[in-house]
């Protein structure tokens, strides 16, 4: 059961973490049962190891970044009563920093594109980088 006046919360993030993540899931899945599953003696499909499946969810959760996370946080807080660094999650002991610390390297990284600072050096300069 979702609590009142959370659904616009949680569906932002139902959508943007959870369905990339069973799609991934998916590929994985439809992958193994195409190229590697096995048979047995009488042609029957061998039940998968339960390592193989740890797998299949590892890979599919690498693929959502942190970004992916973060920005589905933040979309999930815009236009909403609370600035979302006053919500719970950035609040959060372990996970509230890492976002926190996600949204304003993403802000900073949008102000120096911003800036043009760098229209004027030539793409294929001789610089030479002596380490």
């Amino acid at each position: 059961m979702i609590p009142a006046g959370m659904t616009a919360y949680l569906q932002t993030l139902d959508i943007a973490i959870n369905k990339p993540f069973k799609d991934n899931l998916l590929m994985e899945i439809n992958d193994y049962t195409e190229n590697r599953m096995e048979k047995n003696q009488r042609g029957n499909f061998v039940k998968s190891k339960l390592q193989e499946v740890v797998t299949w969810v590892k890979n599919s959760w690498e693929k959502i970044t942190d970004s992916c996370i973060a920005n589905a946080l933040w979309a999930s807080y815009l236009d909403k009563k609370y600035s979302f660094k006053d919500s719970a999650i950035a609040k959060h002991e372990r996970f509230g920093p890492l976002i926190l610390k996600e949204m304003e390297s993403q802000e900073i990284h949008q102000e120096i594109q911003e800036l043009g600072c760098y229209d004027d050096v030539p793409e294929d300069d001789d610089m030479i980088v002596i380490e």
